[in-house]
């Protein structure tokens, strides 16, 4: 069994150890010690990566006995190997911060809201929280950030140690632990008592910032974004980036973005409802120039049109505006790589689109479907829709002359 350095020193970055065990798993090499600084993946964190005599460590994972295993880019000798590790500094101590930082962020939920951490996910760049209950908002995460930051900055100590049942009641922890005999315990000084097994940082200042970042219902609970440590500097240091970018797009200064963007998405609004108004006259004229040129078959009016320059939207608030009218069959098309047919009919001719557009579609790379007075499809050979057209015209006139 590996003795888990990282238990009694998460600073630790350099040791000596001995192969104990070796073998390919899953086409990588995979070697066990003695004794690591290694932390595998587990409890939500994840693991860490470095070298074993040079060689690249790419996972660690505990195995089935409760071993661990380190995964290599390379292979080293057999067992009884002596070895020199080296912990990956940079990316250990950025998840010793993020570690670190959700459970004083839980705490803080916890004291002043009352809500239970149900869930936590660590990523690469950003870590979630779920927690209980859907009724948080802004004003409530601005208050927990602000005590998160003020736990941070009173640089308070955290330590790690074990108890056994009767030590654990005396704990006022968060969460009981799935466990039970020797428990290890992560304290933040007077504030969090968790059951942990992970690395953390030794004091609250070594956190760095908090920041929370976003927040969404997930499933009856909310989840919080957030970030610690480094990430929060890179965070606000890009979000400055990017306010200043848009500062200077609109060529004002930083504090009048907000109140600029909201004038001008209600100017926007207002121009998408003059255009939307424009665009409905001027399918109302198209509709009437395309009845006035229509086909006549036994007092039948049939437009048979491939409109390039509309789009599905609009074509099919036109091939409405024409069946709207009496006596009319409408197959249009539009579209460039992909195109979209609609076929429709008029309430007083007893054609069936819908079985119409089903038979000639799919002979275009198409599909779709419809109602008899009203069809519409997709994903047709946009470079075929002038003979797709045609075709459904030809069926139609047969049809009529019939």
């Amino acid at each position: 069994m590996t003795t888990r350095l990282y238990y009694t020193d998460a600073y630790l970055t350099t040791f000596a150890a001995r192969v104990i065990a070796a073998k390919e798993v899953a086409g990588k090499y995979g070697v066990e010690l003695d004794r690591s600084a290694f932390y595998p993946t587990s409890g939500g964190q994840q693991h860490d990566t470095g070298t074993l005599n040079g060689v690249g460590v790419v996972d660690v994972e505990v195995t089935e006995e409760g071993g661990v295993r380190h995964l290599l880019a390379a292979p080293l000798p057999a067992d009884g190997q002596e070895v020199t590790g080296i912990v990956d500094w940079p990316r250990r101590f950025d998840h010793m911060q993020q570690h670190s930082g959700q459970h004083l962020l839980s705490q803080a939920f916890f004291r002043l809201l009352g809500q239970e951490t149900v869930s936590v996910h660590f990523g690469d760049a950003l870590c979630t929280l779920d927690l209980s209950g859907e009724n948080l908002g802004v004003a409530e995460l601005i208050e927990v950030e602000k005590l998160a930051n003020r736990i941070v900055w009173e640089n308070r100590a955290i330590r790690a140690y074990e108890v056994n049942d009767a030590e654990l009641a005396n704990l006022p922890l968060r969460r009981a632990p799935k466990v039970t005999g020797k428990i290890r315990i992560v304290e933040i000084d007077d504030y969090d008592w968790s059951a942990c097994g992970g690395t953390h940082v030794a004091h609250t200042g070594s956190i760095g910032p908090i920041a929370l970042l976003r927040l969404e219902r997930s499933r009856g609970n909310s989840r919080v974004h957030f970030v610690c440590g480094q990430r929060a500097v890179d965070d606000a240091r890009q979000r400055r980036h990017l306010l200043g970018e848009a500062a200077g797009l609109l060529d004002t200064a930083v504090e009048e973005v907000p109140a600029l963007l909201a004038a001008r998405q209600e100017r926007l609004k207002e121009q998408d409802r003059l255009l939307r108004m424009l665009q409905e006259e001027l399918l109302g004229y198209r509709t009437q120039g395309l009845l006035a040129g229509a086909e006549e078959i036994r007092g039948v009016r049939l437009v048979a049109q491939v409109l390039a320059d509309l789009d599905a939207a609009a074509l099919k608030s036109l091939a409405a505006g024409l069946v709207a009218h009496a006596g009319v069959v409408a197959l249009l098309a539009c579209g460039e790589e992909k195109g979209t047919a609609i076929f429709a009919r008029s309430a007083d001719v007893e054609m069936h689109a819908g079985q119409l557009l089903r038979s000639i579609l799919p002979r275009y790379g198409g599909g779709g479907g419809g109602r008899p007075e009203f069809a519409q499809g997709g994903g047709v050979d946009g470079g075929r829709l002038e003979e797709l057209v045609e075709m459904a015209r030809q069926e139609v006139v047969d049809w009529l002359n019939s």
